[in-house]
């Protein structure tokens, strides 16, 4: 994202980044109690993640971060008056990249080809880079690291893996597993 923002600098658009809080809190970035805290773990995200982006900070009860949908690492793309070009449940740059394009491609012909908004919904995949994920647990502590294997092991004994032609569950989603679809 740091690339992109780079990238689109002199265009008219402007990335933000909305710090909301400690995702795999451990012994070195805890649960934040107060603004302090919340903003020292930020500087640290900054400096050690070389962020050029302008960050804002949720406030402790994270009400930006539910008003925005609560999912941990999403991004939106609005435009001026508030309508919402893009919203995903998650950040991939080349996802956001194309959206932005056609939002950018939008503004520049919409007179010349009466071209209007409209609201669409689709999913999407995204590989997650596990080592720096886990680069990210063992920075936060060896706390995260448990938790976070914790909750895998928990969530695999909840349900069978993961089959790779089968879409994830998403709200709004009327995909139904062969087991909840009485085996049919």
């Amino acid at each position: 994202m740091e690339d992109l923002h780079a990238r689109y600098a002199d265009r008219a658009v402007r990335s933000v980044f909305i710090y909301t809080h400690e995702a795999h809190p451990g012994e070195n970035y805890r649960h934040h109690t107060s603004m302090d805290d919340k903003r020292a773990n930020a500087q640290a995200f900054v400096d050690h993640s070389n962020i050029k982006r302008e960050m804002f900070l949720d406030d402790l009860e994270g009400s930006a971060h539910r008003t925005y949908g609560g999912l941990p690492n999403m991004t939106w793309i609005v435009g001026r008056g508030g309508f919402i070009h893009y919203k995903s449940a998650w950040t991939n740059s080349a996802d956001v990249e194309d959206a932005l394009n056609n939002v950018l491609d939008f503004q520049e012909n919409r007179i010349k080809n009466q071209w209007i908004p409209f609201y669409s919904e689709r999913s999407a995949w995204s590989a997650r880079p596990m080592d720096k994920f886990q680069e990210g647990l063992e920075r936060a502590g060896p706390q995260a690291v448990t938790d976070y294997q914790g909750m895998i092991e928990r969530n695999k004994a909840k349900r069978a893996p993961p089959s790779e032609d089968v879409a994830p569950r998403v709200p709004g989603n009327f995909y139904k597993t062969e087991e909840e679809d009485g085996g049919k």
